[in-house]
């Protein structure tokens, strides 16, 4: 059984925990932060970013394509402005090569009225009303672009505010994937969700709403009150010697479901342990900057390219063929799962 987020979540109204499919086989949907090339250390307004990476998709639609998996892009504003880029995401999407969402990247979208200032790379800090104006900007022009409104949504740097939620149910959402569980941005003034474990769920007063988090949990040998451990240490600043032993000896390591960052055997330990806990979805996700070279940490050089794909290739032979699990596009989830 999922369960809802903490009481401090931005989540002020959670609709029953969702529960498996009729069918036992896992769910799997691929998620891509597809955006600009921008300074990750520094994304605020006015740095200069270029869209390199998003005219490199050949590939890793090959990779995903070869598995049946149908990827989401979530799209930032300047992507949106791309008319080439658009018309080639458009006849992928006619192809039914991938779907298409939105991510929110503040400091890029109009209207461009608050501080350049790193606290307002999340929109957490913008306040409703800012917030609100630069969603519906983020619709007009993806429904510009392709016709229709978007049900997918990010908002980057998961940078999800209190507001949020109320916003994507008045717009008309249908999927959320906004919140980075065990994971706290606190130094940066943006969210804290080092208390979340990865669950997705409804959420919603008027209409439901699903969460599908990055697929990111601390598993290990130590269990549950090793993870609770980790949290604890990994919170204090600058204090990370204890964590980095305890994810070295596996006693408990954070493990996010991505070839950035991520081998695959510890996606395969990630997998295992959230597929024995019963969880129906799993998320794989990465960045559209990691498709070019030296536009992020992941990928800076050529032999890390190759070997991100190798990795890619790698987990999605480890989810297909050791645990089954079915893949399929983001915006058809809801209409899997049930209220439990």
């Amino acid at each position: 059984m999922l369960q809802p987020p903490k009481n401090n979540s931005p989540f002020p109204q959670v609709r029953p925990a969702c529960a498996r499919a009729p069918s036992t086989q896992p769910l799997c949907c691929v998620l891509i932060d597809a955006e600009e090339d921008f300074a990750w250390l520094r994304p605020v307004r006015g740095e200069p970013y270029d869209l390199t990476c998003m005219r490199h998709l050949s590939d890793l639609q090959t990779i995903l394509g070869a598995y049946g998996a149908v990827p989401t892009y979530l799209l930032t504003y300047p992507v949106l402005q791309d008319e080439s880029i658009v018309a080639s995401l458009s006849a992928r999407v006619a192809r039914g090569q991938c779907r298409v969402g939105v991510q929110q990247h503040p400091w890029v979208t109009p209207p461009l009225t608050e501080a350049p200032e790193i606290r307002n790379s999340f929109v957490t800090n913008l306040g409703p009303e800012l917030e609100e104006a630069k969603l519906v900007e983020l619709m007009r022009l993806f429904r510009h672009c392709f016709g229709t409104d978007p049900t997918v949504y990010r908002a980057g740097r998961y940078g999800l505010s209190p507001y949020t939620p109320a916003l994507l149910e008045k717009y008309g959402f249908e999927v959320d994937t906004s919140m980075a569980p065990c994971t706290s941005f606190a130094d940066e003034q943006g969210p804290d969700f080092s208390a979340d474990d990865y669950n997705t769920f409804w959420f919603g007063s008027r209409r439901r709403v699903l969460e599908v988090p990055l697929c990111r949990s601390i598993v290990g040998w130590g269990g549950r009150t090793a993870a609770h451990l980790y949290r604890r240490l990994s919170a204090v600043p600058k204090q990370q010697i204890m964590p980095g032993l305890m994810a070295r000896t596996r006693f408990a390591e954070r493990i996010t479901l991505s070839p950035e960052g991520n081998d695959v055997a510890a996606a395969e330990r990630l997998t295992r342990s959230l597929l024995r806990r019963k969880e129906p979805v799993l998320a794989l996700s990465l960045h559209s900057s990691s498709l070019s070279v030296g536009q992020n940490p992941y990928v800076q050089s050529r032999a890390d390219l190759h070997a991100f794909y190798d990795r890619l290739s790698a987990i999605m032979d480890m989810l297909a063929n050791r645990f089954r699990v079915r893949f399929v596009a983001s915006p058809e989830l809801p209409a899997l799962l049930a209220d439990g």
